[in-house]
Formats: structure tokens, C-alpha cells, sequence
């Protein structure tokens, strides 16, 4: 145990021994030379610090190889890699390649890990875990939307999971994660209320988002690269019809075997930029391309429907839903505040986010991971991401 303490460290902590009576210091030098005495005087060393709150991860540096250190584990930088590929697998999460993006991305990462372990941490400490038959039924339900049911669905996912550097183990054990984040989330924040009147004042107050808005089909190209895009333009505008463009170049999992089809969409629903394009485009106009965090984007315009203004009975029970979820939510955050400040994560200093005490910003249960850089600029709220593998041919 004393290895881990420097000779300075040991000297510092027992530095009292200077203001003792000359024979008292005398008798203390010759008894450190004795071994047993050393070995004594590590021990009281140890006990002197951890009564001061100080244990042995805190005083030893981070390994070279180290993400974070929270407690007394510490997550290494190839831990953390297969941590996103886990990711990339399921939500489609894909480090960008610009240097600052790709810093910021990094940071991030370790954050949303270390907060995925501390959640962990306080879902065994409140008993809660989720079954592992619902969690592989969940696994099973999304790979049969994805690829179809049957055995033969199954075996192509695994196969792409491990063309993506990760495993079903490693997808099964983060489904299950966030299926137990879930059910803590329910304890912790327990039963909601919302009152007639408070429905009401919120109607008064959102009126004017509470309508439902203009909206527009469209289809949707993404693409790596700007010279892709023009290409696509190219071809669409030389008759090709945009749906066999879509099927044959597009890296949207989701919409490709469809021509590119994103269906009704809102702008509020959208980037800014794509959402600003699409609904400015005249119907059947090709627009763009148009970058986004997911690459660059080439679209069509289709039928728009007008919006509708809100009724107070139309939309009380939604309103009310709502305004519940906004309570847990809040009440989530500062709870999951308080945990994050006292599990006192130590942070490399290249992997060290802005804020690190500070609550994840979204209404998640718990942070799948940081922003995805994959996928089409589709719609950015309801079903869940798919999965960013591409199945094997």
C-alpha cells in the first residue's frame, strides 16, 4: 500500500513530527529506520487521509490510457471507443471528422459514459434492473422492424453489429441500461399531477405553438460530401426519377429502400437550414444540397397541408401529458445534478467535457450518447433512431 504514496506525500502528512520535543523527534527518526515502524507509519498515513476524505485514486494520476476515473474505476480510451460503437450501432452515433467537432464529440462521449455508469451505480443501489427476457424482446422487436422477422433477420444483424466493431452482448447490456434508466426514472420521480388549471394557463400561454403546423412531404438524398450532392442534382435533374436516385446512393438506412421518403413533416421537425430550403422550394423542385450534422442533403417537395389552430378541448388531455412529463423531467434532472456532483468524475484532460457536473439537456431517462453525426436531417422527435449498421448483402 505504501508504494502508491510518494516520499514527499508521506513526508508532507507527517510533517507535524518538526514540532515535537527534541528527544521525542529523535526517538521518531530512529524508529523510522526500522522497517516495521515504516511500514506502521504508512498505515497511519493512510488512516490520517482517508479520515480527511482523501483515498489513494484521488492523490495517483490518471493512467496515460485513461478516459475518467469515477471512484475507483477507472474507463479507459478503448473502453469508451466500443462504448460508441455500441452506439453507433443502435442510434446511429458516428464520430464527425472535423477536428474541433471530433474534440467536442470526445468530450462529450465520456460525459454521457460516466453519466451511463453513475445512473448505473444508483439503479443498484434503488434495486432496479429490467428483465432480461424483456430486454431481448425488445432487441427482437428492433431488428424485426428492421430487417424482418424470422432467424435469418437475426444472423445478418449480428453479422453487421460485428462488421461495426461491437457485439450483441454489448447492444443487449446497452438496451438493458437504458430499459432500467427508465424504470428509475419512474421511481425516482414518482407519480405527476397537473391540474385542470394548470392545463389551462399552459393553453393560454402556447397558444400559437399548440396548433398543428404547416407541414410538407418530402424525400430526402444524404450524402458524404458536397461533390455527391452535386452529382445527385445532376442526375435528378437529368431525368432520373428521384426515388431510384434515393434507393441507389442515399446512406439513410431508414428512408433508402423507401426513394428517400420522410413523409409529413413540420419545419420546427427539421435542421433549420434543410427545414428552410424544403418548405421555400415549389412543389416537385428539386432543392439543395444542404449540409447538415448528417452529411449533405438533396431533397423534393411535395403536397403541403395547411396548419390548424388548437382547441382548449382538443388538446387538454395532449397539453396535460405534456406538462407532466415537463414535471418528472425536471425533478429527473435535478436528481440525476445531485448524483453527478457526488460521484466527483475525474476527466482526462482530453476527454474533460465544459460542464461536467451539469444534468444531461435532454428529456431521455438517460443519455444514449452524444449527438449523432449519421443518418438523414428527418424528422427529430418520435421513433427511435435505426440502427446505423447496414446489413450485409
Amino acid at each position: 500500500m505504501t508504494s502508491m504514496l510518494s516520499k514527499e506525500t508521506l513526508d508532507k502528512a507527517s510533517g507535524t513530527v518538526g514540532g515535537l520535543p527534541g528527544k521525542a523527534r529523535k526517538g521518531f527518526a530512529a524508529a523510522r529506520r526500522r522497517t516495521k515502524v515504516v511500514i506502521a507509519g504508512g498505515l497511519i498515513v493512510l488512516l490520517a487521509l482517508v479520515a480527511g476524505g482523501v483515498t489513494w485514486w484521488q492523490i495517483e494520476a490518471l493512467p496515460d490510457d485513461a478516459a475518467f476515473r469515477l471512484g475507483d474505476r477507472v474507463v479507459t480510451t478503448d473502453e469508451l471507443d466500443r462504448q460508441v460503437d455500441t452506439l453507433r450501432a443502435l442510434y446511429g452515433v458516428n464520430p464527425p471528422t472535423e477536428p474541433d467537432q471530433l474534440d467536442a464529440f470526445r468530450r462529450d462521449a465520456a460525459k454521457s459514459y460516466a453519466v451511463a455508469i453513475v445512473l448505473d451505480d444508483a439503479a443498484r443501489d434503488e434495486g432496479v434492473v429490467a428483465a432480461d427476457k424483456a430486454v431481448n424482446d425488445t432487441l427482437s422487436r428492433f431488428i424485426a422492424q428492421q430487417l424482418g422477422e424470422g432467424p435469418q433477420a437475426r444472423e445478418k444483424f449480428i453479422e453487421a453489429l460485428g462488421n461495426s466493431g461491437t457485439s450483441e452482448q454489448a447492444v443487449l447490456g446497452e438496451v438493458k441500461r437504458q430499459m432500467t434508466v427508465a424504470q428509475l426514472m419512474d421511481k425516482v420521480t414518482g407519480p405527476i399531477t397537473v391540474s385542470d388549471d394548470e392545463v389551462k394557463k399552459a393553453f393560454d400561454e402556447r397558444h400559437d405553438q399548440l396548433g398543428t403546423p404547416e407541414k410538407r412531404r418530402l424525400s430526402n438524398i444524404v450524402v458524404a460530401d458536397r461533390a455527391a450532392a452535386d452529382q445527385v442534382v445532376a442526375r435528378i435533374r437529368g431525368g432520373e426519377p428521384f426515388a431510384d436516385v434515393a434507393r441507389s446512393v442515399s446512406q439513410d438506412q431508414s428512408t433508402r429502400d423507401k426513394g428517400g421518403d420522410l413523409g409529413q413533416v413540420a419545419a420546427a421537425q427539421l435542421e433549420p437550414a434543410y427545414g428552410q430550403a424544403a418548405f421555400a422550394a415549389a412543389p416537385g423542385t428539386v432543392f439543395g444540397p444542404v449540409q447538415t450534422q448528417h452529411g449533405w442533403n438533396v431533397g423534393v417537395g411535395g403536397a403541403t397541408t395547411p396548419p390548424v389552430p388548437a382547441t382548449f378541448e382538443a388538446i387538454k388531455e395532449p397539453l396535460r401529458a405534456t406538462l407532466e412529463l415537463e414535471k418528472s423531467t425536471e425533478a429527473w434532472r435535478n436528481w440525476i445534478a445531485t448524483r453527478i456532483t457526488d460521484a466527483d468524475v475525474e476527466y482526462a484532460d482530453n476527454y474533460r467535457p465544459a460542464d461536467p457536473d451539469a444534468p444531461p439537456g435532454v428529456a431521455d431517462p438517460a443519455p444514449a450518447g452524444p449527438a449523432p453525426q449519421g443518418g438523414a436531417p428527418a424528422p427529430q422527435g418520435g421513433a427511435p433512431a435505426p440502427p446505423a449498421v447496414e446489413p450485409p448483402r
